[in-house]
């Protein structure tokens, strides 16, 4: 996909979302993950929540991953919450940290939900396809995390 058609595409997604109705948090998180789902090359969608130290799968579209509670620091939804930064990972066969959901998965992305300087959760994107992922995703994915932090 041409970098001007994504980013049109990126764009009519994130209009989508911004009409969601905030007030009701779950069902806009599931609202959430199917809207995002829609974008081709995002295979799996879903949203962790802090527990303590710990992200606590929430909500997901995609295949069923055995991670469905991940310690801060671990893997690189850990490594995002616990730096309270955004990842993106070109190629996960490179990445030590990786932890594994599915052989079909090839690159990454996890962008933090915080309020302040508090992660609140992660928003963890996988696609099947080496470098899906660029700054126009990771700067739309960061928008999105901005409304849910309200």
């Amino acid at each position: 996909m041409k970098k001007d058609e994504k980013k049109v595409l990126l764009d009519k997604i994130y209009e989508k979302i911004t009409g969601l109705n905030f007030d009701d948090l779950e069902r806009t998180y599931k609202e959430l993950i199917s809207i995002l789902h829609e974008i081709p090359y995002f295979d799996w969608v879903g949203i962790y929540l802090v527990e303590g130290r710990e992200l606590v799968l929430s909500y997901y579209l995609g295949l069923p991953t055995p991670h469905k509670r991940i310690r801060f620091g671990r893997g690189i939804c850990g490594t995002s919450a616990e730096s309270a930064e955004s990842v993106v990972v070109k190629d996960v066969s490179l990445e030590k940290n990786y932890l594994t959901c599915s052989e079909d998965v090839k690159s990454e992305i996890v962008v933090p939900i915080k309020s302040g300087s508090d992660v609140l959760g992660v928003i963890d994107v996988d696609s099947n396809k080496i470098s899906a992922f660029d700054e126009l995703d990771k700067k739309m994915l960061e928008k999105v995390s901005k409304l849910l932090s309200r």
